[in-house]
């Protein structure tokens, strides 16, 4: 064991579940509360809450992973479509999905496609934020079994149940304002980890020097233009179709302060995606990938190597944060779209705000638990994983969501066509051979043609739901 990074993280996860406990009562007081935070959140907190949701594990150490095992053009297909995410919602979704007045993505397909659009997205929602959460536990395992000395299966388990405590206690204000903090450990860690590794090596060109004199490859191209274009494609829009995301928008006082948060959070992100080029190279220069049984564990290595122990165990809390603050904003989604999306509004129309918020709790932890036993034995990279779940939401979501905010003319029955068939082809594709995260590239235009095809081969929308699509660009605050 570790013992002061393994102090450090023990302290780390008692303050997340601190901030749990302090908020259960409020977030429990309504729904509004536990899925939006009441609509109440800053710019300020809203850009490290949005910066946070998506920087994922994959973020931190499945690119610096991916960078080193692929080859850096690799994590900068993946940085540029990461950066780009919150700038790209902020002008395709932010403002015009908030002035909405809804409290989930669900929801929104229902106000403006109707009720059978919410129980296909909302099934949707369920199986790909509970996927998502596979990558997510397996950076955790790692990270776990690696500073507290127990087996991989265990550290899954125990952080695993530990992060899922705060979030299912304190719902969106307990998600966001521990978001905060994490969103600003990340990034304070990266940016320690990157000044001594880059003190170390005497500076940029010399890291990179080192990095390329171990190994030759780290900047090759290794895998198909299909690959890179398609990594790039599924995190570019990953701000606009991940529900945990979109989420974050609702919890915004207004229209503008969800596209500030947006912006904010770009500024965050390219931090994160500077320092990780830095930290991938301090990695390729280990030469130590081909020794490891998970090259995720790359980013340990560089920490364990660079930092002495009391700032590595912050910057392991970084990592951790990076896992926490994702997976939580995912279980939020997964809760809503059982708890909200289908037992209140087709089960239980009657049911309490209390009820439904407690079914949301319980939710959350069978979701962690079968989380848990598909991370026990992960299937690929924690980089590849996350590109799987993002081009399966871009099939079903990317489309009927953007053209419903954008088009009058986009209707149920298109938006259905567009979900189911987007999904179907990206299911098919992934069956088949094909280079690393491109089957989006085929089942994002099949969903796109089929939205509008079918839409337009049908009964226009009424003219209140046309009204409707114009209340998304007024300047009235929302």
């Amino acid at each position: 064991m570790q013992i002061m990074e393994a102090t450090i993280l023990g302290i780390y996860l008692l303050i997340m579940t601190g901030i749990g406990i302090w908020f259960a009562k409020r977030a429990h007081s309504s729904e509004g509360d536990y899925w939006t935070a009441g609509g109440k959140i800053n710019s300020f907190v809203g850009s490290f809450a949005f910066f946070a949701a998506v920087a994922s594990s994959s973020s931190l150490m499945g690119a610096v992973g991916s960078g080193v095992a692929l080859g850096i053009p690799f994590l900068l297909a993946y940085g540029f479509g990461a950066v780009a995410i919150p700038s790209f919602a902020m002008f395709l979704i932010s403002g015009q999905i908030r002035r909405a007045g809804v409290k989930t993505l669900p929801e929104f397909f229902k106000t403006r496609y109707g009720k059978s659009v919410q129980i296909v997205s909302a099934i949707i929602v369920v199986f790909c934020m509970t996927f998502y959460m596979i990558p997510q536990l397996t950076a955790s395992g790692l990270i776990g079994s690696y500073v507290l000395g127990i087996d991989y299966v265990t550290a899954v388990i125990i952080l695993g149940l530990g992060f899922t405590l705060y979030a299912a206690l304190g719902g969106m204000w307990a998600i966001t304002y521990t978001d905060l903090i994490q969103g600003a450990v990340m990034v304070i860690g990266m940016f320690i980890l990157t000044i001594i590794i880059l003190m170390d090596h005497g500076g940029v060109s010399t890291l990179i020097q080192d990095a390329l004199a171990v190994d030759p490859q780290f900047g090759d191209v290794t895998q198909p233009w299909m690959s890179y274009f398609g990594l790039f494609v599924a995190f570019l829009w990953f701000g606009v179709v991940s529900p945990s995301a979109v989420m974050r928008n609702f919890a915004a006082r207004d229209a503008k302060t969800a596209r500030r948060s947006a912006l904010g959070a770009c500024f965050l992100y390219v931090t994160v995606f500077i320092f990780g080029f830095f930290i991938a190279s301090a990695g390729a220069g280990l030469g130590i990938a081909d020794s490891l049984e998970n090259q995720d564990m790359i980013f340990i290595s560089v920490i364990e190597h660079y930092m002495p122990p009391i700032l590595a165990g912050v910057m392991l809390a970084g990592l951790l944060a990076a896992i926490m603050s994702s997976a939580d904003a995912m279980l939020l989604a997964v809760a809503a779209g059982i708890a909200h999306d289908i037992y209140k509004e087709h089960i239980n129309k009657d049911a309490s705000e209390k009820t439904v918020t407690r079914l949301g709790l319980v939710v959350m932890i069978l979701a962690s638990v079968v989380g848990i036993i598909f991370a026990i034995d992960p299937p690929q990279l924690i980089a590849v994983m996350v590109g799987w779940v993002s081009g399966a939401m871009l099939s079903a979501f990317g489309f009927p969501l953007v053209l419903g905010l954008w088009w009058k003319r986009a209707n149920t029955a298109g938006a259905l066509a567009g979900m189911v068939g987007g999904t179907a082809t990206f299911i098919i594709m992934a069956l088949l051979p094909s280079a690393l995260v491109s089957e989006h590239l085929v089942s994002a235009p099949v969903s796109a043609i089929l939205t509008i095809g079918v839409s337009l081969m049908t009964a226009s929308p009424s003219q209140s739901t046309q009204l409707q699509v114009d209340q998304y660009h007024t300047n009235i605050q929302a």
